[in-house]
């Protein structure tokens, strides 16, 4: 079996480059419209005020901050790489009948939704330099606490599936105690959901200006996950089958020694 953690760290930092070029040319011209909005409207309460606004010069120029959304983008994807692979190992362990196509789809599908829809829903993403800067901090840390709290909930169940198979093996047993883990998962789920605050800050982006940013954020760590998933399968599939033809006829023959024959 190849090391799974290695392998996934690299499909992040490739995955994320990818989806840092498409953030390049779909997101970047929403935020730049954004800023360029926000920076209008503070423009004209300086006037309502009679204040004069020096206009700043911005400290890397556009390209550079492309590259440094691809960089930044790339490791991010290797951070979700060290996740995944943590993920797929506990998968295994729950399924260990399934195919790594089969498993890291899963992985990737159960991780989008804990780490980034779930969050999403509480805290919807908008463009940089929208909102307080005062509550800035306010604001990173509930929802950095809710992406922790997510992952734990998502980790918990995988821990209780495995737990299950390890009592029983009648189906209608575990298919009780898969609803009692289903109902907890969503008790803790809504507990997070309704304790944690909102963010307090309104968004004074047009409205069609923010649902267009927000949809390419979604689809951004869609394709993330996605791209790490059936990356990551593919890889291993491609070692297992590298695996098997560099085998010997010898050590084949002695696989199959001892193997009873087919009824």
């Amino acid at each position: 079996m190849p090391r799974i953690l290695a392998i996934a760290v690299v499909v992040g930092v490739i995955s994320g480059l990818l989806v840092g070029g498409f953030h390049n040319i779909f997101t970047v011209p929403v935020i730049e419209r954004s800023i360029a909005l926000e920076e209008e409207r503070a423009a004209a309460k300086a006037r309502d005020l009679g204040m004069a606004m020096e206009e700043e010069k911005p400290l890397v120029s556009l390209g550079v901050q492309r590259v440094g959304m691809a960089i930044g983008t790339g490791i991010y994807g290797g951070i979700l790489g060290l996740a995944f692979a943590g993920g797929y190992a506990l998968m295994r362990r729950v399924a260990p009948g399934w195919q790594p196509l089969a498993l890291a789809l899963m992985v990737g599908a159960l991780g989008f939704w804990a780490v980034f829809l779930f969050p999403f829903i509480k805290y919807p993403l908008n463009p940089p330099g929208v909102g307080d800067p005062q509550t800035l901090t306010f604001r990173q840390g509930y929802q950095a606490l809710f992406i922790f709290l997510s992952a734990v909930g998502m980790v918990g169940v995988l821990l209780g599936l495995r737990r299950v198979n390890l009592l029983t093996s009648s189906w209608s047993q575990r298919r009780q105690l898969y609803g009692l883990i289903a109902l907890a998962y969503a008790a803790f789920g809504a507990v997070i959901f309704l304790v944690l605050p909102a963010n307090p800050d309104p968004v004074p982006v047009p409205i069609d200006l923010l649902q267009l940013f927000r949809t390419f954020t979604v689809i951004g760590h869609f394709l993330l996950w996605t791209l790490l998933a059936v990356g990551v399968a593919l890889t291993i599939m491609w070692y297992e089958r590298s695996a098997q033809k560099g085998r010997s006829p010898a050590t084949a023959r002695g696989a199959t020694r001892g193997m009873p024959a087919n009824p």
